[in-house]
């Protein structure tokens, strides 16, 4: 899911909070609110993940429920991060590292 989906997301609620007066916002930055919200959601959330991030995890799993197993130096070229790059992805999932 891409930063700009979420930040959308996070301002229609905020917009929504504020029409139904719940809450009011008043900063004269743009986005200040949108933002820090969506910095607090990326250290919580396991599924921001970038496009490569998620390409890896969605190969690795390919690669390992077909039984096929790769060595150090094939492992990038097939899963499309380094082992260490998995292991990162991984923490964010909190799975154990491969």
């Amino acid at each position: 899911m891409s930063d700009s989906v979420v930040k959308n997301a996070i301002k229609e609620a905020i917009r929504e909070l504020e029409k139904s007066d719940d809450i009011v916002i008043t900063t004269s930055i743009e986005n200040a609110v949108v933002n820090k919200l969506f910095e607090a959601v990326q250290k919580v959330s396991p599924n921001m993940f970038s496009t490569q991030e998620l390409g890896g995890i969605l190969s690795a799993i390919n690669v390992t429920t077909s039984g096929f197993r790769l060595g150090d130096n094939d492992f990038q070229t097939h899963i499309g991060l380094t082992k260490d790059e998995l292991n990162t992805v991984s923490k964010k999932l909190k799975l154990e590292e491969w």
